[in-house]
Parts: C-alpha cells; structure tokens; sequence
C-alpha cells in the first residue's frame, strides 16, 4: 500500500486530554481493509506450501482457515502506519513521542467488509501564547569603552614587557621590591610540578602572589631559602591544592630594578604592529567588539529568561524521563569507555539527573517557544544563508568552506548549524522588538 498518501476516506477524530496530549479515533475505510486483506493473501501465497496445491495457487479459504492470527497481523501492520501518519498530517500535528494504540497492535483483530477502528494517544507541543514583545525589556544602551579601559590594558601590556635588572644590593627584601625567585610547592614530601617556579620576577605588593608567600619572602637576603606553609580552603578551585597544606622552599636570587618600555612606535612593533596610533586603535576596537559580544549575550539570556517566566508551558514528563534516562546511559558508557569513575570525571552522580532534568526543561521551553515564534513571524535560514554563514566562519577558522560544509554534512550537524542561525535572527528580532530597559536615576 501508499503509506505516503493522505486518505481523504479516513476518519479522524480528535480529543484533546490535555495541554500536551491528544487522543487520535482513527477509522480506516472499508476499501483499504479489503485491499490490505487481498496484499496480505497475495504475498502468504508465495511463501506457504500444502500438499495439493501448487505454490502460490492456494485458494483464500484454506489461507483464511490455516492462517487467521497471521493474516490479520500482517494486514494490521500494513494499515495502522499509513492511517496513524495521514491522521497526524491532517491535524497538524507535531507528536513529541511515539504513540499509545488502543486496543494494542496484538490485539486488534481485522475482518474482511469491515472498517478498522482505533485509537492513539500522543504527546504533543502544547499551544504557546507568544506575549508582546513590547512587554519583553532589555539594556539597549550603546555599549561604551571608556578610553581610561584602554589605557589599563595597554598599561598591562606594558607590565607583561618589562625587564628587571639584578640590584648590586646587601640589604633584605622590603615592600614593593622587585624579587627574583625560586618556589617549589611540595604536599606531603611531593614536588607539585605545577604549582613550582623557578627563576620568576615578581613584584611585590601588587597582589600577584599568596599573601603568605609575600609575607615569607620580605627581610630575606639573597641567596637565602626559606620555608613557609600555607593552608588552602576546600572550595580552592586548583583540586591539587583544595582542602590542603602546601609547604614552598622559597629561594631569593636577586632583588630587582622593574624597568618599563616607553608607550612608542617601537614598542608597538615589538608586538606586531606599524605604530602605537594602529596599536591602540586596534585594541580599542577589539574591546569594544568583546564588550559588544557581551552585551549580546546578556541581552539574550534576559529576555529568554523573561518568554519563559512569562509563558506557562507544560512538558509530558515522559519525555523528560526518557531524556534524563537516556542521557544518565550515555554518561555512563561513555565513563566505562574511557575506564574512568564518576569522581575522576568530576560529576556527581546523585544531583546529575536534578541537573539534566533542569537542563531539558529549559532547553525544551526555549525551543518550543523559537519554533513558535520562527512560525508565527516567518523567521527561518534560507540555503543562501546556510551558505553565506558556512563560508564566513572558515574563513574566520581559515578553513575551506567547502570542505567545513562537507563536514557538517557527513556529521549530520548541517541542520543543526542552520538552527542556531535561526536561534541567532530570533534573539536579534527580539531585542529589536523589546522594550528599553529604563536607565535607574540616582538623584
């Protein structure tokens, strides 16, 4: 049979249970029994033998009478797909999973000059009420580098420039010295590689130490080691140093004169640039683009933060489960894989499924609510603009952009890069449709 064409003869009724779920009374013709019936006794005739009868000569009766759970099964499977598709098709519908067949498939029973009759129960988006956007606000300030920012960084750049020059000095470390040094950062009696230095210039009083290691290093004389413990908190963010006592051996070479290059021409070619007017324009600029780039993005994360808090969807919570679930497998064969446990990999296992639980809910809402949008305001990616996109970011990868979109393709992620480009125009629709968050005035 078509399974692809639409049944003008098929009878649908729907129920809707609730905001995410419906109930499909689906009643297939007559004619389609009758020739679901006839493929079926068709296609039994080339594959059974009995004695007396040629093959694929054997009259309908003895098929009837030797095969009636079979002849009826396979009839049942030849209908229920198409009429169960072409029911959906025809209600706009969009199941989130697969559906609920009343009476079950093994149960339902088919007989010759007879509609079919069933039922199916299916998940779906709910309908999403879109509020005004003009309800919807957002900081639509211009973004604005002051050139003091400027200024700092280039400053920092400067910093990261200078050189010390050994001082022909007896006298101890005191506060603000330039220090050369050695640490080595030992737990338990073991070097911690990452945590040592060695023969580092560090100036003091600029915060760019522990505390305790600047405090261990004033009054030394050159040539001197010392030894200094330091306790560091659990919530440390290093897992080396968290929850630990760390000893440093502590060795001063030289104390230090900090000599900074002057802001000029040379300086801005030392660092790949024709002259210190192109450096500082060009870093002006970058940072009003990260600046910018930031801006966005907290734009965006308010007003989907707003459409969710403003929306009241429900997701089935089957299919929250099935995401959880299926993902909890993936986490855990991946670990098995990799012959790693939870805590090497740094997850919890116990808040894990709290956290994908919030992680698909919030996902789910957001996409309900793009497509809704998408819809309802015809914002979609034509294949140009696939095409313009793809090309745009391997240039910026300095990839061939033929060879990124085959890539795309061969991994199945083609669509899901046009969807976050959809994703990208709807943000940018939104923050021009929103409101303007008022300015607080402090009077």
């Amino acid at each position: 049979m078509d399974t692809q064409r639409e049944d003008k003869s098929l009878r649908v009724q729907v129920e809707k249970l609730d905001a995410t779920q419906v109930r499909l009374d689906i009643e297939v013709p007559v004619e389609d029994v009758n020739a679901a019936l006839m493929e079926t006794y068709a296609s039994l005739r080339t594959q059974v033998s009995i004695p007396g009868f040629r093959k694929g000569r054997v009259p309908v009766a003895i098929l009837k009478s030797r095969f009636p759970d079979y002849i009826s099964s396979e009839a049942v499977r030849y209908l229920i797909a198409p009429a169960y598709e072409n029911a959906i098709q025809r209600e706009n519908l969009n199941p989130l999973s697969q559906p609920m067949f009343t009476p079950a498939l093994d149960e339902l029973q088919i007989k010759e000059n007879e509609p079919l009759t069933f039922s199916a129960t299916v998940d779906i988006q709910p309908d999403i009420d879109i509020p005004p956007y003009e309800e919807l606000v957002t900081d639509k300030n211009p973004v604005n580098v002051p050139r003091e920012d400027v200024d700092a960084y280039i400053t920092r750049l400067q910093a990261q420039s200078a050189t010390y020059e050994p001082l022909d000095s007896e006298r101890p470390v005191e506060e603000k010295d330039c220090v050369r040094i050695d640490w080595e950062c030992l737990i338990n009696g073991e070097r911690i590689d990452a945590e040592s230095r060695t023969d580092i210039d560090v100036e003091l009083g600029v915060g760019g130490m522990h505390e305790n290691l600047e405090q261990a290093i004033l009054g030394m004389q050159v040539a001197e080691t010392k030894s200094v413990d330091i306790d560091f908190p659990q919530e440390h963010p290093n897992p080396d140093l968290a929850g630990k006592t760390a000893q440093y051996e502590i060795t001063l070479h030289a104390i230090t004169q900090k000599h900074l290059p002057p802001l000029d021409d040379e300086f801005a070619k030392d660092l790949g640039y024709e002259n210190y007017s192109q450096l500082y324009g060009v870093i002006w600029n970058n940072m009003v683009e990260e600046e910018t780039s930031t801006h966005v993005d907290k734009q965006k994360a308010e007003l989907l933060a707003q459409l969710i808090e403003k929306i009241d969807i429900t997701i089935p919570e089957p299919l929250i489960d099935q995401y959880v679930q299926q993902t909890l497998q993936n986490v855990k064969q991946q670990l098995t894989r990799e012959q790693r446990t939870p805590e090497d990999a740094g997850i919890n296992m116990e808040t894990l499924p709290d956290e994908l639980r919030r992680d698909v809910i919030q996902q789910t809402k957001q996409s309900w609510i793009f497509n809704t949008i998408a819809e309802e305001e015809g914002i979609y990616v034509s294949d140009d603009e696939l095409e313009f996109e793809i090309r745009r970011v391997a240039e910026q990868q300095n990839r061939d952009a033929q060879r990124y979109a085959d890539m795309l393709k061969s991994s199945n992620r083609l669509e899901d890069f046009r969807g976050q480009l959809q994703h990208e125009k709807i943000y940018q629709f939104l923050i021009h449709r929103a409101s303007a968050k008022q300015s607080l005035i402090i009077t």
